[in-house]
């Protein structure tokens, strides 16, 4: 790759200018970078639908109910108003899986990563880095983000969002920076804070107008849901505040403040992390001195920098204190990705120009590539189903065929893996008894319900948490003898089960 020393990039004058898209670097640059950059997604891709056939298991649980509720979004329009399933991922997924089902939503997060990947480039384009194709091979190359990419989570549609918002600031562009900004509380409660943000930098560069924008997304979130959900005594403003589910406090809990620290080598990557934490040194310090802020590129630089660290504190913060239903995961620091990767190209140039090496991007190939061959060792793709799946899908296929079905002919559980192997809707009344606090404190009659350790007690929403006490004191009736107990599996639905197990439960039959 001779010509990777070459100036591949325009100038940033070029690629900020007025009448350009936000991806105009692309007919400026160099044949050898756009190769390396197909070539790049073409095996991504390939290594991702693979996994996506592959894997039966999910990725994580939440990823299930996302699509659950994308699958019967178009029979019931209400999902795409729910604040779990979020609106932006809820729309983003509905169509496909609909009609293509879970393999076509999972090609659908691959997608999203690919334009995380473009935007990291596009980026670094604007930045004038020497090899911007650097920032899509470090996007790309995230563990997480591949493990995401056949995924159902909104992590990887906010990143695109975010991505595109902060495009679009680097590019001057105000209005899609307002529109960015309020479209993102849609997809994760982060996207609030984005619009905080935006409600800051647009009057700092004396844009008083696309401010108008930010709320939109909200009001419409807002009304939609009045309508639709009620109740109609309250107005229409206080709908979101009454709906949502997190408080100060969560049932998850609190872990160490070094977690996501700690965790950082399966976002950015173990090769790459100590370039980005040269490229994190270098953006900060371009900003410096002061009187540097006056260069839109240098604002840019270090809002490159800020923002991940801001995430990354944050949620260390948010978790270590055991706020806001912080569940430790790694996914949240996804939705910067496009940054993440954009940092790591950074550093990666620095230390190549600085000691004089040769074949940078081959070598960043490399980097991102050997990681994922600890899948021969250690084998994780593909995916397979949990136990705590298995089970539910033991549990599935008995209750549909049990005798007593009849007797109980709709089941109530929290736990993903019922509604999916039902391929029922949560709120279809004819098969389900959605889980709420009020069907947890008054039994329906005629209802059969699936208790499972992990989704009955752990919730962001305590009113959701459901102890084994709680079922007893308001009068739901435990059968561990039950036909299914045996039928499903005797070591976990015995006769004393253990608190670690699945118990059944039942109303009285209708």
């Amino acid at each position: 790759m001779r010509s990777e020393n070459r100036t591949l990039t325009p100038t940033l004058s070029q690629s900020t200018g007025r009448g350009r898209n936000l991806f105009a670097f692309i007919p400026a640059t160099r044949t050898a970078q756009l190769r390396t950059a197909l070539l790049a997604i073409s095996a991504f891709a390939a290594c991702s639908i693979a996994a996506a056939a592959r894997s039966r298991g999910f990725v994580e649980s939440d990823g299930a109910t996302h699509f659950i509720f994308a699958r019967h979004a178009l029979q019931q329009p209400i999902f795409f108003l729910d604040i779990w399933g979020r609106p932006l991922c809820t729309a983003l997924f509905a169509l496909p899986a609909n009609f293509g089902g879970l393999l076509a939503v999972r090609i659908t997060s691959m997608l999203a990563a690919i334009a995380c990947a473009l935007i990291a480039m596009a980026i670094a384009a604007g930045q004038e880095y020497r090899w911007p194709a650097l920032a899509l091979i470090f996007t790309l190359g995230q563990p997480l983000l591949f493990l995401h990419s056949f995924s159902e989570l909104t992590e990887l549609p906010f990143a695109v969002v975010g991505g595109l918002w902060f495009l679009s600031y680097q590019r001057k562009r105000w209005w899609l920076l307002a529109i960015f900004a309020a479209i993102a509380p849609l997809g994760r409660p982060e996207g609030f804070a984005l619009c905080a943000l935006t409600a800051l930098l647009l009057p700092a560069h004396r844009k008083f107008l696309p401010t108008l924008v930010l709320p939109v997304g909200l009001i419409a979130w807002s009304i939609a849901g009045h309508l639709a959900i009620g109740p109609a005594d309250r107005p229409w403003w206080t709908w979101l505040p009454d709906h949502w589910p997190y408080e100060s406090g969560s049932a998850y809990p609190a872990g160490s403040i070094l977690y996501f620290l700690g965790v950082l080598p399966m976002v950015v990557g173990p090769l790459a992390l100590p370039a980005m934490w040269i490229g994190l040194w270098q953006s900060l310090t371009s900003a410096w001195p002061i009187a540097r802020l006056k260069q839109h590129a240098a604002r840019v630089g270090l809002l490159m920098a800020a923002l991940p660290l801001v995430i990354l504190i944050g949620h260390s913060l948010l978790h270590a204190l055991g706020k806001f239903s912080s569940s430790g995961a790694p996914r949240y620091l996804l939705i910067v990705a496009p940054l993440w990767g954009c940092l790591a190209a950074r550093g990666w140039e620095w230390a190549f120009a600085r000691f004089h090496w040769q074949r940078t991007i081959s070598w960043a190939a490399l980097a991102v590539v050997l990681p994922g061959l600890v899948n021969y060792d250690w084998r994780i793709l593909p995916m397979p189903p949990t136990p705590s799946w298995q089970q539910a899908a033991r549990i599935t296929g008995w209750y549909q065929h049990a005798p007593d079905h009849a007797k109980y002919p709709r089941i109530m559980a929290n736990h993903p893996g019922v509604y999916f192997y039902l391929d029922a809707s949560p709120w279809d009344r004819s098969r389900v008894e959605p889980w709420s606090p009020q069907a947890i404190d008054h039994p329906p009659a005629g209802v059969l319900l699936a208790w499972d350790p992990e989704f009955c007690l752990r919730n962001a929403d305590p009113k959701l948490v459901a102890s084994i006490d709680r079922l007893k004191r308001v009068g739901w009736i435990e059968d561990p003898h039950a036909a299914w107990a045996s039928t499903v599996n005797a070591d976990d639905l015995s006769a004393q089960p253990s608190a670690e197990n699945w118990r059944i439960f039942v109303s009285q039959p209708k």
